[in-house]
């Protein structure tokens, strides 16, 4: 099923919520815990989940067990804009507060669309997930280990992404030396094999919060498809040694992870979504190089599941090149195309792919 049709499935799911949703709710609350802070914790738990209303709560989007309403309210923090407190105080078991709530309605729907489709898609992009320590005040990426590791945590256990986290890999990779970067990960691709790179930042501007920023690129062209600045709600001293600053940075992160997760996430989505609705589906390079029958080579590409439409930009004695547009993703179409080759009786070739570029060569000819 395409990505399509899996997002207007899921919006039809929740239509007439959308559309009765305005920009924010206020919602009365109460919340009990042990102390204050669960106490709060549980009622702005409880507002969010009154904004979800009925209609969400009832639905069913389940993957691997965990279910999408419970991810939105779990993380109810991140949608509630303000709140007031009504009433509070020790009670016989523990404390009680109660809050007026404003719920950010617009950015809860959005975001359940989005973790919707992500729980039942299958088959998600490769990500290469990494910390930049891009800005002259960035948290080193060395620092930044088990932040990145929370990210990849969240694109891989909630969102089903197949994830490199790359402090946990790189001694797989020795080739690679030092920190990564939007320019190795391109250029060592062939190894990695990732279809999308999410570089992590940490910025550290004086007398100010720091800013968790985000990026989504495609490794094939360095198309950036999502960016997300967020500046913390905790502020942290940078008085002290460099290694005491940069850790006390990364647990105040901590919280934001999941929330920009799904930022970025959506926009990837949404980029492929585009893709998709402009009828063309996934653009692809493709080059085949010595081969005695390129029509039957032609027409077998027409044959793949998945295919859109091609166009072939050149085409001189035994090579071709073909710009071509599959619903498939890369490592799928790659497949494909190689199985249809064999189909068609080419069994001596070899093939090589680089994000969306494919090359096939006829035979075995050293150096390829």
């Amino acid at each position: 099923m395409s990505l399509t049709k899996l997002y207007l499935q899921v919006v039809a799911i929740s239509l007439a919520v959308l559309l009765a949703a305005a920009t924010a709710f206020a919602v009365e609350a109460t919340g009990e815990g042990i102390d204050r802070q669960q106490a709060l914790n549980s009622a702005l738990r409880t507002a969010v989940e009154m904004q979800i209303g009925t209609a969400v709560a009832s639905d069913s989007i389940v993957d691997s067990g965990v279910l999408v309403r419970d991810e939105i309210a779990s993380h109810s923090k991140g949608y509630v804009a303000s709140y007031k407190v009504l009433q509070e105080g020790a009670t016989a078991d523990g404390y009680a507060i109660t809050i007026d709530a404003v719920v950010d309605s617009e950015l809860m729907y959005s975001d359940y669309t989005t973790l919707a489709i992500l729980q039942k898609m299958s088959g998600l992009p490769r990500l290469l997930i990494f910390g930049s320590g891009a800005g002259f005040d960035s948290v080193p990426p060395e620092s930044m280990k088990e932040l990145v590791h929370d990210v990849s945590r969240t694109f891989s256990e909630k969102f089903q992404f197949e994830v490199i986290d790359w402090p946990m890999a790189r001694a797989r990779y020795s080739e690679i030396e030092g920190s990564m970067n939007l320019k190795k990960a391109a250029k060592y691709n062939g190894l990695i094999k990732a279809e999308y790179v999410v570089a992590v930042d940490l910025e550290l501007p004086r007398n100010a919060n720091p800013v968790m920023h985000m990026t989504c690129v495609r490794i094939s062209d360095g198309l950036k498809l999502g960016e997300v600045r967020r500046p913390l709600e905790q502020y942290v001293s940078l008085s002290g040694k460099p290694s005491e600053v940069y850790r006390r940075a990364v647990e105040a992160a901590k919280p934001e992870t999941y929330w920009a997760s799904v930022r970025v996430a959506r926009e990837l989505l949404q980029n492929m979504e585009s893709e998709l609705d402009r009828g063309k589906g996934f653009r692809y390079s493709l080059t085949f190089l010595g081969f005695p029958e390129l029509p039957s080579v032609s027409t077998a590409l027409e044959e793949v599941p998945g295919f859109v439409r091609k166009e072939i930009t050149r085409q001189n004695g035994m090579n071709m090149e073909v710009t071509y547009w599959s619903t498939l993703r890369a490592e799928n179409l790659f497949k494909r195309i190689s199985t249809a080759l064999k189909n068609e009786g080419v069994v001596k070739f070899q093939s090589r792919m680089e994000g969306r570029n494919m090359r096939f060569r006829w035979q075995n000819p050293e150096g390829f």
